[in-house]
């Protein structure tokens, strides 16, 4: 199980009945999205008068997966409201429905993985090129590697038992790749500019193996994940929580955590609040009271 990131402790800090309330919020049925106040919010007095504002009702995008607490937090606590918000959340299936949400202009702010600014302002990787900028960091570290169960059987451990020997690790990896047929040498990432594939490719190529020869990566939204190494879609993948410890726990452990992110990479960026640069330029009152609600409740 991926031990407890500090946002994850602050929210346990909030109280049982908050932390409740707002991973329901990030777990909500698929077909609803939070609407309405909670008496929390409801209490709250608004310090910026929405008549002030530009756009004082904004729908807000966010992703099934750990870091999806801070709107949770903020629609929960009333953080919106007290900057004179009224949001309405918007449950997304994936992350490219997220990003694409904000370029299409059905979202008004959602969040993104941490290359998808990148790859939308110069077109790589064949996104569309797009005026996407990233208002803040909302999310580091949280996430990690699972491995399917046949990839234990055959002698693989967790990243902290190879006391950092990418060589032996190497070894066993290659190993278990010759094992098996190439068509079946499949990891899965969350989108292709993630920060996931940066490390999957990073920490294999740094292990003496080529990303691009030796396995290839498909996309699956996080709530897809474990079903699909279940029924054998893939040996590997990278996700944010809470879809590595249910590789464990739930499905019968269909696999194991092999590393966690911030033992690849210590602070790394995941999600960023993105919003279009028209947004901000036609709403800079609205866009100041969505960044400050979003820095409290991330506090």
């Amino acid at each position: 199980m991926i031990p407890p990131i500090s946002r994850r402790t602050f929210l346990q800090g909030l109280g049982t009945t908050l932390v409740t309330g707002s991973l329901t919020a990030c777990t909500i049925n698929a077909s609803r999205n939070p609407t309405g106040l909670t008496e929390a919010a409801l209490a709250v007095t608004p310090i910026i008068d929405p008549k002030t504002l530009e756009k004082p009702h904004l729908t807000v995008g966010y992703v099934p997966v750990n870091d999806c607490a801070p709107f949770a937090v903020a629609w929960e606590k009333g953080f919106f409201r007290k900057y004179g918000l009224n949001v309405t959340l918007s449950r997304e299936a994936s992350w490219a429905n997220s990003r694409d949400g904000i370029i299409f202009g059905r979202l008004d702010a959602s969040p993104v993985v941490s290359g998808a600014i990148t790859n939308a302002r110069t077109g790589a990787e064949g996104a569309r090129v797009a005026p996407l900028c990233g208002a803040m960091t909302i999310h580091r570290h949280g996430n990690a590697m699972t491995m399917n169960r046949p990839m234990w059987d055959f002698g693989l451990r967790p990243w902290q038992e190879y006391n950092g020997d990418l060589e032996q690790a190497g070894r066993q990896l290659q190993a278990y790749f010759q094992s098996i047929p190439p068509e079946e040498r499949i990891w899965a990432v969350v989108l292709s500019s993630s920060i996931y594939e940066y490390f999957l490719r990073y920490l294999t190529a740094s292990m003496g193996i080529n990303p691009i020869e030796e396995f290839r990566l498909l996309i699956i939204p996080p709530p897809q994940m474990v079903n699909n190494m279940r029924i054998g879609t893939m040996q590997a993948y990278m996700v944010a929580e809470p879809w590595n410890t249910r590789a464990i726990r739930g499905n019968e452990g269909v696999g194991f955590t092999f590393a966690q992110g911030r033992e690849i990479w210590q602070g790394h960026p995941d999600r960023i609040l993105a919003v279009m640069e028209s947004f901000i330029e036609e709403n800079p009152k609205t866009y100041r009271s969505l960044v400050k609600a979003m820095i409290e409740a991330c506090q």
